[in-house]
């Protein structure tokens, strides 16, 4: 129960930071300029801001596959793909390398801002 409770934590902070990485590679997609926004269009921001909300709260679409009961849990964990270590890196590299791409994403904006082209 621990480790489940800390391998969601950790899915859910990285999944904030990617997001907020996420939407900085998005700004060219909707005019977000500060000229637009100080010409009163703000369009561009809002459709953005329901994109990356959106994208945020999917997880809620995966509540369903969670156990129900204790004998769903029991019979999760005697399936013969419990425990992979397979699965295990794939979940490690997808949650590592997501916080990196946030990390460098965030680099980039200090060390050379519009890089990505936004202004």
């Amino acid at each position: 129960e621990g480790a489940s409770y800390a391998m969601f934590t950790t899915v859910n902070n990285s999944a904030y930071t990617v997001s907020s990485a996420i939407s900085t590679q998005l700004l060219g997609i909707w005019d977000v300029s500060k000229e637009t926004l100080v010409g009163g269009d703000l369009s561009g921001l809002t459709k953005l801001t329901i994109f990356t909300t959106f994208c945020q709260v999917s997880g809620i679409l995966f509540v369903k596959l969670l156990p129900r009961t204790r004998e769903d849990l029991e019979h999760l964990h005697s399936d013969r793909l419990s425990g992979s270590r397979i699965g295990g890196m794939i979940f490690l590299t997808i949650t590592f390398g997501s916080i990196l791409y946030a990390v460098t994403i965030g680099f980039m904006n200090i060390v050379a801002p519009g890089w990505a082209g936004e202004t």
